[in-house]
């Protein structure tokens, strides 16, 4: 009798340690379905900055900047929820990159060349032109950077280089209608825009983690509140003040690096 109860209980600790590893790795089936929540926000994105290109097409100029916003928070929202459902993948990374191509490269270059520059057909094509490919290498060169430990990304992040062209339009038609931006500080704008993305310089990118998790909630209230009062030019200094902060501290690195080689050259001379 006691040598056939090991017999009897194997098959129920069978059932039981099937059950516990079903539980511990959910099927592949389901992990596919959570996979489409992400990737419905990135075709969202995709979507948004397509029907840019079609209003800056058609010279309506502040919906076509107000979509490339909306794109932007589909942007967020598409990474915020792969990572809340553990689901990211190549396939994802990839489709995530053609969206933010078109959204953030090639809308707000279409927006600006129609709404400033159209009238100087080789300048707008050209500086508008840099802004892409500037877009596509500062894309492609974070696809292939392995992440990096500290808590900043090289370069400025295409969203936020489309955020400066598109907020700058924004404030400006609702803002400034009986005084237009000279045409000649565009071309500037976007050139200095193209380079910064892909420039070393580094920008923070306040990742979650126990030291900027109570700096991201204040800076997340305080950032939506101020959206829902003033939402233009909340967007126009987000934009600018983030690109101009890592601008501002990198030649603020570069004359204290320069200051502190003449200091040692003056002690080492005799």
């Amino acid at each position: 009798m006691t040598d056939q109860l090991p017999a009897t209980i194997e098959p129920n600790n069978a059932i039981n340690t099937t059950a516990s590893n079903i539980a511990a790795n959910p099927p592949k089936s389901k992990m596919r379905h959570l996979s489409v929540l992400p990737n419905i926000f990135t075709s969202l994105n995709l979507l948004c900055g397509y029907l840019s290109i079609i209003f800056s097409s058609r010279e309506e100029f502040l919906a076509a900047g107000w979509i490339i916003v909306l794109a932007v928070i589909f942007d967020i929202l598409d990474g915020r929820i792969a990572r809340l459902t553990s689901v990211t993948s190549k396939f994802g990374a990839e489709l995530d990159s053609l969206a933010d191509l078109v959204s953030f490269g090639v809308a707000p270059a279409f927006l600006i060349f129609n709404r400033y520059l159209s009238d100087y057909k080789l300048l707008g094509l050209v500086t508008t032109s840099i802004f892409v490919v500037c877009g596509a290498l500062r894309l492609a060169r974070f696809n292939v950077t392995p992440p990096s430990d500290k808590d900043v990304f090289t370069g400025l992040p295409i969203p936020a280089g489309a955020g400066i062209l598109c907020t700058l339009t924004i404030f400006e038609m609702q803002f400034f209608t009986l005084l237009k931006i000279p045409d000649a500080f565009i071309p500037i704008v976007v050139v200095v825009t193209s380079f910064l993305m892909v420039s070393e310089i580094e920008y923070p990118a306040l990742k979650k983690s126990p030291k900027t998790s109570r700096q991201r909630h204040l800076l997340v209230f305080t950032f939506v509140l101020a959206l829902v009062l003033f939402p233009p030019i909340t967007l126009f200094l987000y934009s600018w003040g983030f690109a101009l902060y890592g601008l501002f501290i990198w030649i603020c690195r570069k004359f204290s690096a320069l200051f502190k080689k003449k200091t040692i050259q003056k002690e080492c001379t005799p």
